[in-house]
């Protein structure tokens, strides 16, 4: 799934490029943003089942600099899901030049941090949007 994100000088160091730690709130975007679109919201995730998501790893390469007011096009994929973890491939783009290639991991844990198992019905629709790619 695609999120479209506009550069702020806010996210900018002084050469005018994207600071390098800002790539991951902009990961943190895609992911948040392909949870929505199938449906599942944070609040309600631990509103109703008690557990919520946090980042297990995160391997970035840095391909090309994203500037200030560039567009940027995040697209998120899951690469594997397990009973409490979920394997991202997510690459940044501008005009379909690849600026960053990551591969991101996040697992379900509960309000004291201890691993937690997603709900069934969670599970099923994540792996309908399961794709074969592997980086």
């Amino acid at each position: 799934m695609n999120t479209k994100i506009k550069v702020y000088y806010e996210d900018t160091d002084a050469s005018t490029r994207v600071y390098y730690a800002n790539y991951l709130k902009y990961l943190e975007r895609g992911r948040s943003d392909f949870l929505y679109k199938l449906g599942f919201n944070h609040k309600n995730l631990f509103k109703e089942y008690n557990f919520y998501f946090v980042v297990k790893s995160c391997y970035i390469e840095y391909l090309n600099p994203a500037y200030f007011e560039d567009t940027l096009e995040i697209k998120t994929k899951i690469l594997n899901i397990s009973k409490a973890k979920i394997e991202f491939n997510q690459t940044i783009l501008r005009k379909n030049i690849l600026l960053v290639d990551s591969k991101v991991t996040i697992v379900s844990v509960d309000k004291d941090g201890k691993i937690f198992k997603m709900p069934n019905e969670m599970l099923e629709i994540l792996n309908k949007n399961l794709t074969t790619k592997t980086i």
